[in-house]
């Protein structure tokens, strides 16, 4: 499996705190399967977080260290892009790193201000030439309220990350409940760790595999977990594969009854 979301380099951001922590990170990863990571530490000018040049030394150290210790796991260059009002200088700059230098760039949102205007970030990306995947999207309060917002993000042409925790209930009942409305419409295409540590937040993808291969078949859990990840990786397209607008939109109203009453 590859993992397109994690934060195991060590010391950069707020992920591993040092590489004991991270040699324990990919020691967890490999034992749930788990041969590829890219390292998606946080571009965030608002923190003093490594990036850039610094960060691939960085990374090409800790592989060198992976190959010492005999761990089987091989880690990419790649950045978790956080959104902010000079969101497309940032792009402009091209300081950044895309998912091990794709087309694919990762995109994070403030927890506390969803942007209105999610369509033209999308539509500003793909024509800078760049495909945005939507991270973590089920913990945003405006996508749980309005699931419809991933739906139109989708046919922009955004693709879309959720936990692995999540898929499994851990989280809010927001998050979950929408994750599976999602997983329901075809409007995933990655699950991922988004590991920050080997205690909290830990690299575990196995028992989510399973879960998505027991109630939606193999052939799905291996794109989300496999081949659209493979596709990223060596910069190619991926096949969508989604279930008719009405479909998509009679599931949306349904869970939205079902929250409705819920609350009586």
């Amino acid at each position: 499996m590859i993992d397109i979301h994690c934060h195991i380099i060590p010391g950069v951001d707020d992920g591993a705190k040092d590489l004991e922590e991270s040699l324990e990170m990919a020691k967890i990863a490999q034992s749930e399967g788990i041969k590829t990571i890219i390292n998606t530490s946080h571009y965030n000018m608002e923190f003093d977080y490594i990036m850039g040049e610094k960060l691939l030394i960085e990374l090409d150290k800790f592989n060198n260290i992976l190959k010492k210790k005999k761990i089987n796991v091989d880690v990419k260059i790649g950045n978790e892009l956080y959104y902010s009002e000079d969101f497309l200088e940032t792009i402009e700059s091209k300081e950044f790193y895309t998912l091990n230098n794709s087309r694919y760039v990762l995109i994070e949102f403030s927890p506390t201000r969803f942007p209105k205007q999610l369509m033209e970030i999308v539509y500003e990306l793909k024509i800078r030439g760049y495909i945005p995947i939507l991270a973590h999207v089920e913990r945003y309060r405006e996508v749980q309220d309005d699931p419809r917002i991933i739906e139109d993000a989708v046919k922009e042409g955004a693709l879309v990350q959720i936990n692995a925790s999540t898929v499994l209930g851990k989280g809010s009942k927001g998050a979950v409940r929408v994750s599976e409305l999602l997983l329901n419409s075809n409007l995933v295409h990655f699950i991922a760790t988004d590991a920050h540590g080997s205690n909290r937040r830990r690299p575990v993808i196995r028992k989510a595999y399973d879960y998505i291969s027991r109630k939606y078949g193999e052939c799905m859990a291996d794109r989300l977990f496999v081949k659209n990840p493979e596709c990223v990786i060596n910069n190619e397209d991926i096949l969508l594969e989604r279930e008719s607008d009405k479909k998509v939109e009679s599931k949306i109203k349904k869970s939205f009854l079902a929250k409705l009453f819920s609350k009586k």
